[in-house]
């Protein structure tokens, strides 16, 4: 290396390091700490082991305030895709809400976090679209299999549940949690799906809801709540596919809603969904 280019290499590097430290002292400062000061903890997450994964997988939950300080058993709510940078915090204030306005029943909210989501929450599909938008696809069973085989048992072994559950989501989250409603009634009791994505599969769900009605033996006290943005296309056909079958095909002991929310798009209904839905669900 001859000494123009060391000297060119000498002063790249004076100015990249010129440039980072202007940038950290570019960082506002942090307000300094005061007297007092506490950190504000709404919940605790915990690392399971899984086998079904073969590794480690977050699982987040909030208890009703003053779990410890009462003998009460409580329902339990599963939040998919509750990590905490997913819908855990905004769900753990809806929790929140049962004890400071008594508007529904106090839950357990768990919240499992989802790491591969568009893989985890969807059914094998044989749709060229769907593969060239979600190549991978395909593990919806694993992820049922990891909820009903090592998460609930877990919840129901390290905290006070009264055997009552139901499961919520929103999108590919709904799509997953209508599937298990329709081919696994027996995993939870309610079932609460915010504009799922049944576009999948061509719709495939939805075609097929009849059918999974009429065939699958339903529990009693089972619950399914649906509801749909304003979103239109295959997203609004598929679902309203959904309703026609559940009226014509629904057991008689099931409780079911279908309400649309043509006010609200697909990123604004989860939070005016989960009130309605936990009013009735949590009544």
């Amino acid at each position: 290396m001859n000494w123009q280019n060391s000297l060119f290499c000498l002063i790249t590097i004076i100015i990249l390091a010129l440039t980072l430290a202007s940038c950290e002292q570019a960082q506002p400062p942090l307000p300094p700490t005061l007297s007092g000061e506490t950190e504000i903890i709404i919940g605790t997450g915990f690392p399971l082991d899984s086998k079904v994964y073969g590794d480690s997988r977050t699982i987040n939950v909030y208890l009703p305030l003053g779990y410890a300080d009462r003998p009460d058993e409580f329902p339990v709510l599963y939040l998919v895709d509750g990590g905490t940078h997913q819908d855990f915090i905004p769900m753990a204030g809806m929790a929140a809400l049962a004890t400071l306005s008594g508007q529904y029943r106090e839950f357990i909210l768990v919240g499992i976090q989802s790491n591969d989501r568009k893989f985890e929450l969807t059914a094998p599909s044989e749709i060229p679209y769907d593969n060239e938008n979600i190549p991978n696809n395909g593990g919806s069973e694993q992820f049922r299999r990891f909820l009903r085989d090592e998460v609930k048992p877990f919840i129901t072994e390290r905290y006070r549940t009264n055997g009552e559950d139901g499961i919520i989501g929103e999108s590919l989250a709904a799509l997953f949690i209508t599937e298990t409603f329709l081919r696994a009634p027996d995993s939870f009791d309610h079932f609460i799906a915010i504009s799922p994505s049944l576009w999948w599969r061509d719709m495939g769900l939805s075609k097929e809801a009849a059918e999974l009605l009429q065939a699958n033996d339903f529990p009693k006290d089972r619950s399914f709540y649906l509801t749909i943005a304003a979103e239109g296309g295959t997203m609004l056909e598929g679902a309203e596919r959904l309703a026609e079958a559940l009226k014509n095909h629904a057991p008689a002991s099931l409780d079911w809603w279908y309400q649309p929310k043509p006010d609200e798009e697909h990123h604004t209904i989860y939070n005016p969904a989960t009130l309605e839905a936990l009013r009735l669900v949590f009544k």
